[in-house]
């Protein structure tokens, strides 16, 4: 078997343990249910160093978490109120989307099944609000996106627009908004000359670049900020691509009671310079979320 199908095994194993109700309850909870336990359960995808960083690599629960996204999603829990603790469980990024026989329908309309088990209450990994993951849930924007082309610095004079990507090599991770954009393209401008595309988790994507084994990869920005500053020697952030978006939290569609308390709680943060969720940007990104805010709308 090759390694990504007993990957894909070893995942479809665990989400059939947690369906039948060893690590999950039956069906999804209310905020009221959530305060009720005293626990908020969130699923968390370590996809970038700038983001969540979890060891050991490969647990599932009993994992260490830090970054970003953990520490919001600590201010968020603090915020609920007294006494509620933070149960945390890392999976891969497709998973988020996975209906009940542990694959993703693009074009289906269905709860992913974390999020209608109840293994999952949240999906805080600053996902892309797009037309196909709204026909399964719903979205609280953390902040606006534009996607970055990340390539190496061997094609820094090629470059300058979009449409110099055709019939280069990119790497990117499967259902990502990445890959959706690609796939596009390679059906539209780019068709005489598509964009030879390998499917790679988003760090090893990076790596691919930084060593000159694909042209480019596609990120969004608050990664390709983090990214070319701290982590890649040989990659620049060449331009932005593709429309104005949203990133944020996912949640089950039923969920509105959670879904209202999340977003007073990024409202109320975004009001001051010097909140939590501020400070755990500039710690983190160098810059303050506002800030950032500022930055990626003047890109339009």
């Amino acid at each position: 078997m090759k390694a990504h199908a007993r990957g894909r095994a070893i995942l479809q194993a665990v989400l059939t343990i947690a369906l039948s109700g060893v690590l999950a309850p039956a069906s999804a909870r209310s905020l009221k249910e959530v305060l009720q336990s005293r626990q908020l359960r969130v699923c968390i995808v370590p996809v970038n160093s700038a983001s969540v960083i979890v060891k050991p690599k490969d647990c599932r629960e009993q994992c260490e978490f830090s970054g970003p996204v953990y520490e919001e999603v600590q201010a968020f829990v603090r915020n609920l109120g007294p006494g509620i603790r933070l149960k945390s469980i890392r999976i891969e990024w497709d998973e988020q989307f996975y209906d009940k026989t542990g694959r993703t329908d693009i074009e289906g309309s269905y709860t992913p099944q974390l999020l209608a088990s109840g293994a999952c209450d949240i999906y805080p990994s600053r996902i892309t609000k797009n037309a196909w993951r709204l026909k399964k849930m719903d979205f609280v924007t953390l902040f606006p996106n534009r996607m970055m082309v990340v390539a190496n610095v061997s094609r820094k004079a090629q470059l300058k627009s979009p449409a110099d990507l055709a019939g280069l090599s990119a790497a990117v991770d499967r259902n990502t908004s990445y890959h959706s954009w690609l796939l596009e393209q390679n059906h539209g401008p780019y068709a005489a000359k598509p964009v030879k595309i390998t499917v790679l988790k988003t760090e090893d994507s990076l790596r691919a670049v930084d060593g000159g084994k694909v042209d480019f990869t596609i990120l969004d920005s608050d990664i390709a900020i983090w990214d070319t500053r701290y982590l890649l020697k040989h990659t620049y952030v060449a331009f932005p691509i593709g429309a104005m978006d949203e990133i944020g939290w996912a949640f089950r569609k039923d969920d509105k009671d959670l879904q209202a308390a999340a977003a007073r709680f990024f409202a109320q943060q975004k009001q001051d310079e010097r909140s939590e969720l501020n400070q755990i940007w500039v710690r983190h990104h160098g810059l303050s979320l506002n800030r950032f805010i500022t930055l990626v709308n003047s890109t339009q």
